[in-house]
């Protein structure tokens, strides 16, 4: 009996947990870390998302890709501004009362960005039109005060290097520095006015 009751709390505090939002775990342990009144940089997804092939499918009846991507971009500027609308106008509210600051919206993924309470956060996981609200966080690849190796120190000679002897004109002190060099995949015209003298 004390296995069934037991189960069923576990059940219904699972299916609570699906009708919030999903709180990312460092965002959590960020929460557990910080004052009341502080504010934590946060991401927020968007569940609404643009189904980006529908989108590419209707990008391609435009001929240029300048109209193509003017296109896209403003159809994603569009659709971001709808399914956010509702939310931005919340957040406006919680800008007002000091919980809330430096909102940004990201159209290009449907997010925004901003500092929030734990207050604010709180009150934003129990949304139904958010997927996740993660923590910002940055992240220094390269320790300070180290200097990257040059990737050729680390990467083996390549075969298409090998077979046109590159390697060996190196070992002779042919190392290219100061020459630019340019690759033109769609083939060139010789007699263009720049090429004919060249």
């Amino acid at each position: 009996m004390k296995r069934i009751v037991l189960i069923s709390i576990l059940l219904s505090a699972c299916m609570m947990g699906f009708a919030q939002v999903c709180l990312d775990p460092l965002l959590s342990q960020e929460m557990n870390r910080r004052s009341d009144d502080e504010r934590i940089e946060v991401v927020v997804l968007m569940k609404a998302q643009y189904d980006r092939s529908q989108l590419s499918r209707r990008a391609d009846f435009f001929p240029t890709k300048a109209e193509r991507r003017a296109f896209v971009v403003n159809e994603l500027k569009a659709f971001t501004k709808a399914s956010q609308h509702d939310l931005k106008n919340l957040l406006s509210e919680m800008e007002s009362h000091g919980m809330v600051s430096s909102v940004r919206s990201l159209w290009s993924a449907n997010t925004l960005y901003f500092e929030a309470t734990k207050s604010a956060l709180l009150d934003l996981s129990e949304r139904t039109d958010i997927e996740i609200i993660s923590l910002n966080t940055q992240h220094q690849w390269i320790p300070e005060g180290e200097t990257p190796k040059p990737a050729s120190a680390t990467r083996e000679t390549t075969p298409n290097i090998t077979q046109v002897n590159a390697d060996q004109v190196w070992e002779l002190g042919y190392t290219g520095a100061g020459v630019v060099v340019a690759v033109v995949d769609s083939g060139v015209n010789y007699n263009h006015l720049d090429l004919a003298d060249h």
